[in-house]
């Protein structure tokens, strides 16, 4: 049994989370490192439409209380295959509105598209304590026969937001 777990730990996704600060904003980057699920992968190249839901949370770290979420966002990014030409219609939103669209004809090219989506930006208060971005990546496999879709996730990672210029 412990053998099992420290093999699943091994081949686990990871989240990597870049910040980038600007006035108001952060940029954020997010990639997915390591061995995906099999069954998120099979399910992609089967044409069943898959999804990546990165979860943003901005948190105010305060030093006697416990920390204060600002605010959270989603990054979902999406994808399927077509059946009849190969192609497949991969799109990135965020909190419902669409970041970026695009197609890929290869299945690296697709599963690369969503690992490492689009750079999001996300608003942030002008003057602020030190703040804290919380990421996860969650891979969702929704087959039409299925009631209840499988999700696996990431790690929770945790960055310091640096301070704007």
């Amino acid at each position: 049994l412990l053998g099992t777990l420290l093999l699943a730990a091994a081949v686990a996704p990871e989240l990597e989370a870049v910040l980038v600060p600007a006035p108001s904003r952060l940029a954020v980057q997010v990639a997915v490192s390591g061995d995906l699920p099999d069954a998120w992968r099979d399910a992609l190249a089967a044409g069943a439409p898959v999804s990546i839901t990165y979860r943003l949370k901005l948190f105010r770290n305060r030093r006697w209380l416990w920390d204060q979420r600002l605010d959270s966002f989603e990054l979902v990014v999406k994808a399927e295959r077509d059946p009849l030409t190969g192609v497949f219609t991969l799109v990135a939103e965020i909190d419902g509105e669409t970041l970026a669209s695009g197609q890929a004809a290869t299945l690296e090219d697709a599963v690369h598209w969503v690992t490492h989506p689009p750079t999001a930006e996300i608003p942030v208060p002008l003057q602020h304590e030190p703040l804290w971005l919380v990421a996860r990546a969650e891979f969702l496999t929704r087959f039409k026969l299925l009631v209840l879709p499988s999700t696996v996730a990431t790690d929770w990672v945790t960055r310091a937001v640096p301070e704007s210029p």
